[in-house]
């Protein structure tokens, strides 16, 4: 799971808009029918970091909670059992603390855990019953090192609004390598945020309460055993920033003081 799940609301796309201005007040003073797209790529990263940040430098906490489904390709005698099956539940977290520079790039120390849930029990697990082979499969939880580095910009950001609410979309296709295997795997990721608009509107507004959607296509994971055999997984979670860690799910709480211990106790004491 590792390049989508670092996904898991770390970065969304692809070049980094160092050096760039932020949100001009002419896109601010749009009318507020209007669905106003971002303009340069730092106008696009601006968005995305309020909507998965905070600007002020205060941690965020962005949990997200789904599913993953398996897809065999269209065939006229597939079963719908066979067509779809749901492999396991997902859920992640990524710590973010942000810095806004003088020259109006943002820096971005980034944390993350991820987790696998048991698809019938929904119960946090390292095992994974496969219902494609019928094998038990170890799917370990992640977690990653501490980093930091400048906000890219999100790929192809579209911004529209309904009934005072905004709504932002971004989109990407990569080819990558996660290591470890001599083969190259091809992933689409759609990723989608839900908040008000006069929130977003509000340019002193660091943090931009939201609900997130993310979506991504890729092929059968490493531990399944599966490469080569035809078909895909949808990989889809739902999120939302958390502002305090103690209102993050019990359970994952003790997911990350079982498999990490000591981890969120290094997060929670962020300086920057």
């Amino acid at each position: 799971m590792l390049d989508r799940r670092q996904l898991l609301h770390l970065t969304a796309g692809a070049a980094v808009a160092a050096g760039l201005p932020g949100l001009t007040p002419a896109m601010a003073a749009a009318p507020a029918d209007h669905p106003r797209q971002p303009r340069t790529p730092a106008e696009a990263q601006h968005i995305y970091a309020r909507l998965v940040g905070d600007l002020s430098g205060k941690t965020v906490f962005f949990y997200n909670n789904g599913a993953v489904w398996g897809f065999l390709p269209q065939a006229d005698d597939l079963t719908v059992d066979s067509f779809a099956k749901h492999i396991y539940g997902s859920s992640g977290i990524a710590a973010r603390k942000m810095r806004l520079e003088k020259d109006g790039s943002i820096t971005v120390r980034q944390k993350f855990w991820a987790f696998y849930r048991d698809a019938q029990t929904d119960v946090i697990t390292d095992k994974i019953a496969n219902p494609y082979t019928g094998v038990v499969d170890t799917a370990k939880p992640m977690t990653g090192k501490v980093g930091e580095h400048l906000l890219a910009a999100p790929a192809d950001m579209l911004l529209r609004r309904a009934g005072g609410r905004a709504f932002v979309s971004t989109s990407g296709v990569a080819r990558i390598n996660p290591g470890g295997i001599p083969w190259y795997k091809l992933e689409g990721t759609l990723e989608n945020f839900a908040c008000l608009a006069h929130d977003l509107d509000d340019l002193a507004q660091t943090h931009v309460p939201c609900t997130s959607s993310l979506n991504v296509v890729a092929e059968w994971q490493t531990w399944t055993n599966m490469h080569g055999k035809p078909g895909h997984i949808l990989f889809k979670v739902d999120g939302v920033p958390i502002l305090d860690a103690d209102e993050l799910p019990e359970d994952t709480i003790q997911a990350i003081d079982r498999f990490f211990p000591g981890e969120l106790a290094e997060v929670r004491g962020w300086k920057m």
